[in-house]
């Protein structure tokens, strides 16, 4: 159990990296493929979008920045790193869902399916929290599966950026540098699955990722 002394901490560190992350977002110059997808889809609600543990950082500025009126759900472990997470999303105005397939799974699949029939859109990363990375879990297959929630594959790219030395390469963008960020076609898993269905649709949203992840770095001309 934490103090309390911990938990404001934890809160006044989740609020200094969203002034960081505000700050350093707003300099960047934003372009994007298909965001048209996001423009149409985001405020209708009841939608999961889908992107890579280690591009958290921006995704997160562009959903505040472009969808205010329509409340985003994250789910986020419960380890302490997810607490810092956790601050931050609250300090954004974001509702909160804890849990993860090794710690409150089951009640956060509840909560987070409770929370795409309430209309509420949800930001999952399918690779976290703890990886492999840029390998899709068939979770998020299983809730679009029992929401009927529209799957919306989402990337991005910077051509300035730090990538830390963590088990998911976490991007970091820095200041006056360009983004841009790609969207995927909307993914809708039917009610009725097999297991080599359910198969099928982890490894089609595992490719349109990468997929998306190559198309914003020739965007910008990044190399490997």
């Amino acid at each position: 159990m934490y103090t309390a002394m911990q938990n404001f901490l934890t809160k006044i560190s989740g609020f200094i990296f969203s002034l960081f992350l505000r700050l350093v977002c707003s300099t960047s110059k934003i372009t994007a493929t298909r965001g048209d997808i996001f423009d149409k889809y985001a405020k209708e609600g009841s939608n999961i979008f889908a992107f890579w543990h280690n591009r958290l950082f921006f995704h997160t500025y562009y959903y505040f920045l472009h969808c205010k009126k329509k409340k985003i759900s994250v789910l986020i472990s419960m380890s302490r790193d997810g607490d810092y997470g956790t601050a931050l999303a609250l300090s954004l105005g974001f509702d909160v869902v804890r849990g993860s397939s090794s710690r409150g799974g089951q009640k956060a699949i509840k909560e987070i399916t409770s929370k795409i029939t309430c209309g509420n859109n949800v930001a999952i990363t399918p690779d976290g929290p703890r990886g492999p990375a840029f390998r899709v879990n068939d979770g998020i297959i299983k809730i679009a599966q029992m929401t009927g929630a529209r799957i919306i594959p989402v990337s991005y790219d910077a051509s300035g950026k730090w990538v830390l030395k963590s088990w998911d390469k976490f991007i970091l963008l820095k200041p006056f540098g360009r983004v841009h960020i790609a969207f995927g076609d909307p993914v809708n898993v039917p009610e009725d699955m097999t297991s080599e269905m359910t198969e099928q649709y982890r490894k089609k949203l595992e490719e349109t990722l990468r997929r998306l992840d190559n198309l914003c770095a020739e965007q910008l001309n990044i190399t490997a």
